[in-house]
């Protein structure tokens, strides 16, 4: 993703809605499923997240392996992801 797709999709991220919140169970299967919905039907999902910052990187890592996307933009507690694409 060059830094001009990567602008444009921040500047999206900052006005748009959070889409999810991860709650106390994580990650589940429903939550994952809802999650793959949403990213294929917009193209980007934002969520948020009550965890510490010990456990950030590790859900990051694991939420762009669950959902084949990339981290776009970071503030806080809340994380947005883009579908990764295939060219």
């Amino acid at each position: 993703m060059s830094g001009n797709e990567r602008r444009t999709l921040k500047k999206i991220a900052k006005v748009r809605a959070v889409d999810l919140k991860i709650g106390k169970k994580g990650l589940t299967r429903t939550f994952v499923e809802e999650a793959r919905k949403i990213l294929s039907r917009d193209g980007m999902i934002k969520f948020s997240h009550s965890l510490g910052r010990e456990d950030h990187n590790e859900l990051i890592s694991r939420i762009e392996f669950l959902l084949s996307a990339d981290l776009v933009a970071k503030a806080g507690k809340t994380l947005t992801f883009c579908k990764i694409s295939n060219t």
